[in-house]
């Protein structure tokens, strides 16, 4: 079966927004999500007898979060996440983590997880490690208050900065998450020391036939021209127009996309946000197929 065929793993968004719906009457001071409050209630609503009863920091090096039962007590669970990471990303691991609890954990007694697991990519295959970072991603960002607020103003790395700290997560967590649920031909590019690690698009960019050409699968240097690669330019929150050609072969000579960059203050991480209006006639010819997005398949690491 086809990535584009393949029928889409939700378990995790349909746990998520179950368990959302204890917070709802809160309205917008429901955001955002306290995690603790919700792992150490929800066994009640899925009548357990095996809770939840601690949710604590450990500093840790090279893990992100640990799911496992009490050694001195098998009816209780405790949470453990990594303090070495911002408060954001402590807020997504925690959820991750009780997503392993709701939909997994009837099946073995312990999950760890490192930065290589956090946020892995539904690629259309059972993976419990997507489905955890499903249910993190639905229950901090549901998509019904996210899209609203995300299409009354132009995007912006500025808009989808507030609003990571309306929703108490990363810078990084919410560009991947306005990706997912925009209607705009985004692309999102994620660049680490200087080298092109995964790339994602929108909905509406795999209906454009947009993909980022790697025909040799080497990791790829920002484009010449493009302002990825421009080191004097560390932040361009409101986009320079490009030409499209730039980093879409296909794209028609004359074609023009908004390209934006955000370099982050501690490590060379650079994200680069890509809006691309819609073109007629189509880029790509009837039948052709790009190159899955790496986040399709590859284990990613949004912060």
């Amino acid at each position: 079966m086809s990535q584009s065929t393949k029928k889409r793993d939700t378990a995790g968004a349909k746990a998520a927004i179950q368990v959302a719906r204890w917070i709802e009457p809160w309205g917008e001071s429901r955001f955002p999500v306290d995690v603790d409050f919700l792992a150490k209630g929800c066994h009640t609503m899925y009548e357990r007898d095996d809770p939840i009863t601690q949710v604590h920091g450990a500093s840790w090096k090279g893990g992100d979060g640990f799911l496992q039962r009490n050694p001195d007590d098998a009816k209780e669970w405790w949470i453990t996440y990594s303090t070495n990471v911002g408060p954001g990303r402590q807020r997504f691991t925690k959820a991750h983590e009780l997503g392993h609890y709701i939909l997994h954990s009837r099946q073995k007694d312990e999950f760890r997880c490192g930065p290589d697991v956090i946020v892995e990519k539904d690629t259309g295959e059972p993976n419990i490690e997507a489905q955890a970072n499903q249910f993190a991603s639905y229950l901090l960002m549901p998509a019904n208050h996210v899209r609203p607020s995300i299409e009354k103003s132009p995007i912006t790395l500025d808009l989808i900065s507030e609003r990571a700290s309306f929703y108490g997560v990363s810078f990084e967590a919410m560009c991947i998450r306005f990706v997912e649920i925009t209607g705009e031909r985004a692309v999102l590019v994620y660049w680490d020391n200087g080298m092109m690690k995964r790339w994602s698009r929108s909905e509406p960019a795999k209906l454009q036939r947009l993909w980022i050409d790697n025909p040799k699968g080497y990791p790829l240097e920002p484009i010449p021209g493009a302002v990825a690669a421009d080191p004097l330019v560390r932040q361009c929150p409101e986009g320079q127009i490009v030409p499209a050609n730039l980093w879409f072969k296909n794209a028609p000579d004359g074609e023009m996309l908004r390209e934006m960059k955000h370099t982050s203050d501690t490590f060379e991480r650079v994200l680069s946000l890509l809006i691309v209006p819609k073109f007629y006639p189509r880029w790509a010819l009837d039948g052709e197929e790009g190159e899955d997005d790496t986040y399709d398949r590859f284990i990613g690491g949004g912060r």
